[in-house]
């Protein structure tokens, strides 16, 4: 065996990677990388853009990016029910790269307050809805155990493009600009999408041809009427109040160290430096094998139940350094475990819901969740050691509900994989169990 065959026999051993899966994990990896590189181009400076608005007019930006949810999903629904995937892609990735050259022109000459807080809102917007089809169609492209296996792989993309994202920011921003850095996200989420078109355009079943149809509000009702996906809607609302809390934090303690806008810019940077790094090794050496081994429920626990201790310190000794452990610790067992662990949950669902009612839980129940929590965090008036005791119930709670799930979820794949099922669902098994070729 030649020297590259033995690297790369060692290499589909280390993740998993099964024979005919390659091809469908190298372009998946790389439009993941893509996508989150041309997101944190942008991050820094979204982070700097909330410490302007300033602590006590965040529930404000919130609700503003929750308003937004609502006014985009609908649209979302509308053009799902009526495009096939690929044109969905396409109209989807296409919107967010005009909207951007849009925001490139109206900041090229200073931005304003005004400007500060759309570009916010905007961010924080199209980020999770993008990141959200991207999901779907991986999960329209793999089978269950392949999510199980590969999905922590397909994560670490994105990590790594989390990584690339600011040091292209750091490398460019004097060539181009700050304004200009729209400009360059725009070009690597474009790239991501014909990275992503080659997997869905590979794996695509008779049915993916064809538009979803059913209603615009579809997404909304099959949440309202299934058990499962209402679990994973009340998850993802318990993780936004508890990220909220350390996120408004966050932003009260770094406001009171009284740093300067570069250093809180390069401190943003760092934490995110080190959320992406532990992220990209538990992505790339964890979840997979955590999932295949404990399974999904455990694997959704896991990342709350660290955080109880942490938080319990907190409490104890309330000073930023602490809290900037917790937020790590947060933000990198969600992107590394959870996420992975998450979206495998959708393998188990048909498409239209898989298109539909993913992106109403990723984008308005997300941004909700977040809302409530910025909200709820104004109305408590906590101080540091209030807000980590009031977080350590939520840590809990959102343990149980990942086991819960994972118990939910081995009933759905059973479910799905019956005959019956397949054709209620409209062919939805034919698609999950369709291994890449």
């Amino acid at each position: 065996m030649t020297a590259p065959a033995a690297w790369a026999a060692r290499w589909t051993r280390l993740i998993d990677c099964r024979p005919g899966e390659g091809r469908a994990l190298f372009w998946s990896f790389a439009g993941f990388f893509l996508l989150l590189a041309g997101y944190y181009v942008l991050r820094p400076v979204r982070e700097e853009m909330g410490v302007q608005i300033g602590p006590d007019r965040l529930p404000w930006a919130f609700t503003l990016t929750l308003a937004g949810m609502l006014a985009i999903v609908p649209l979302y629904g509308w053009a799902s029910s009526r495009l096939t995937r690929r044109r969905l892609l396409v109209t989807a990735f296409a919107a967010t790269a005009l909207v951007l050259a849009g925001f490139q022109t109206w900041i090229a000459r200073g931005a304003s307050p005004m400007a500060a807080l759309a570009l916010f809102v905007w961010i924080s917007v199209f980020n999770l809805i993008i990141v959200s089809l991207f999901w779907a169609v991986m999960a329209d492209s793999f089978t269950h155990s392949q999510a199980r296996r590969l999905f922590g792989m397909i994560a670490a993309g994105g990590s790594s493009g989390a990584l690339a994202g600011p040091t292209i920011s750091a490398l460019s921003v004097h060539a181009v600009g700050v304004h200009g850095l729209l400009l360059v996200s725009v070009a690597l989420m474009l790239l991501s999408l014909l990275c992503i078109l080659r997997v869905s355009d590979r794996h695509a079943a008779p049915e993916v041809g064809q538009p979803l149809g059913g209603s615009v509000f579809a997404g909304l009702v099959e949440i309202v009427l299934s058990p499962y996906l209402a679990m994973i809607a009340l998850a993802i609302i318990v993780q936004g109040v508890v990220a909220t809390f350390v996120y408004f934090e966050q932003a009260r303690l770094v406001k009171a160290a009284a740093l300067s806008a570069e250093t809180r810019a390069q401190l943003f940077a760092l934490i995110d430096l080190a959320v992406n790094l532990v992220a990209l090794g538990l992505q790339a050496m964890v979840a997979g094998r955590l999932m295949q081994r404990l399974g999904i429920g455990l694997t959704l626990a896991t990342v709350p139940l660290l955080l109880f201790v942490p938080l319990a310190v907190l409490a104890a000794v309330p000073v930023l350094t602490a809290l900037l452990v917790i937020q790590v610790i947060s933000r990198a067992g969600g992107h590394g475990l959870l996420r992975p662990a998450r979206e495998a949950l959708f393998t188990a669902v048909a498409r239209e819901p898989r298109y539909k009612a993913k992106n109403v839980l990723d984008t308005v129940v997300s941004r909700a969740g977040d809302a409530f929590g910025g909200w709820l965090h104004a109305a408590a008036g906590l101080g540091t050691s209030g807000v980590a005791l009031a977080a350590i119930p939520g840590t809990l709670l959102l343990a149980w509900l990942g086991l819960q799930l994972g118990r939910r979820y081995q009933r759905q794949v059973g479910e799905t994989s019956s005959p019956s099922t397949a054709q209620s669902t409209g062919g939805r098994a034919s698609v999950a169990t369709q291994a890449p070729k």
